[in-house]
């Protein structure tokens, strides 16, 4: 479910959010290695999260308790 999800997000996000909380790199290793602004990685990294808990909500069953 989560490889589905983070395929789903744009490139940018998805590869900011492998390089900072898969490959453990800090966000200052991130822009480096994207060539991007420090603000961009955060940027990214904020709209990435925000997508991937959208696109990995599981909706609970109607209770009829």
């Amino acid at each position: 479910m989560m490889i589905s999800a983070l395929a789903r997000l744009p490139v940018e996000q998805r590869t900011a959010i492998v390089l900072h909380h898969l490959c453990d790199r800090s966000v200052a290793e991130v822009a480096a290695e994207t060539g991007v602004p420090v603000g961009t990685v955060k940027a990214r990294l904020s709209r990435g999260r925000h997508a991937l808990a959208a696109l990995l909500r599981i909706e609970p069953e109607d209770s009829h308790v």
